[in-house]
């Protein structure tokens, strides 16, 4: 329930809550009152006519622990509270990072697009921009020695496919009829393939439509499996952000 939330930005209603879990409504309805009852789950909107929605009851606990502090308890801090706040900040700020490249290998939608562009951050690509929930543009844009890279982002269940991968090549062809030359522009489809399952045990990541499609307009693939053990070997300090840069930008075999 938690990952609906990351998902989509919004809380769940009850309703939803059969097709996350494939149980029964009514098995959900009771599952869901006893889990209210034990304080698993918090309702933090319900009414007459209106959909009932729920939170995990320790997301609502870590919200609630957010609320704002009076301006006179600064009276009664403790000596050490000052380290341990800077403590704290530093060691969420590295588990931010940490988890939003983790993201890579199991979100899709906004989240994964999300993701990509932090990796491409991170790496120290430039002008990355995430075009998020513009339907005029394509999912990101960032720029590599002069040359401007257009993304289109998919996490599918399944095997990329064709549509995306025409999509992708609309978007370059707007780029050439607004004046771009082909060497100034490159087409990358980003996927998380198989995203459900182990990345040890993924089948090949395109069909055969959206293999030739690519090939044919000569964009570059790359999954999202490719571009996490790149990030884990910049950690590991195994090659540099340059030469990790130049294997982004190669792109995976098609």
């Amino acid at each position: 329930m938690s990952e609906f939330v990351f998902q989509h930005h919004t809380f769940p209603q009850l309703a939803d809550v059969p097709a996350l879990t494939g149980l029964e409504r009514s098995q959900c309805d009771n599952v869901c009152r006893t889990l209210i009852g034990q304080g698993k789950l918090r309702v933090v909107f319900e009414g007459r006519g209106l959909p009932r929605v729920i939170v995990p009851g320790d997301m609502m606990q870590s919200m609630l622990r957010t609320q704002a502090r009076p301006g006179w308890i600064s009276k009664y801090e403790l000596p050490e509270r000052a380290e341990f706040v800077r403590k704290l900040e530093d060691l969420q700020a590295q588990l931010s990072e940490v988890e939003q490249m983790e993201r890579l290998l199991y979100l899709t939608d906004i989240p994964l697009e999300e993701a990509v562009a932090s990796a491409l951050r991170w790496l120290g690509f430039s002008d990355v921009r995430h075009h998020q929930d513009d339907t005029d543009n394509p999912d990101i844009t960032f720029s590599h020695n002069g040359v401007c890279a257009i993304v289109e982002v998919q996490g599918p269940s399944g095997p990329g496919d064709k549509e995306k991968v025409l999509q992708l090549q609309g978007w370059l062809n707007r780029a050439i009829g607004e004046g771009k030359r082909a060497s100034q522009v490159r087409g990358f489809y980003v996927l998380n393939h198989y995203r459900d399952v182990d990345p040890e045990t993924r089948k090949p990541p395109l069909t055969t439509h959206a293999k030739e499609q690519l090939r044919l307009f000569r964009g570059k693939l790359l999954t999202t499996v490719s571009l996490f053990d790149i990030v884990c070997q910049v950690k590991h300090e195994k090659i540099t952000r340059d030469k990790a840069r130049d294997r982004v930008w190669k792109g995976d075999a098609v």
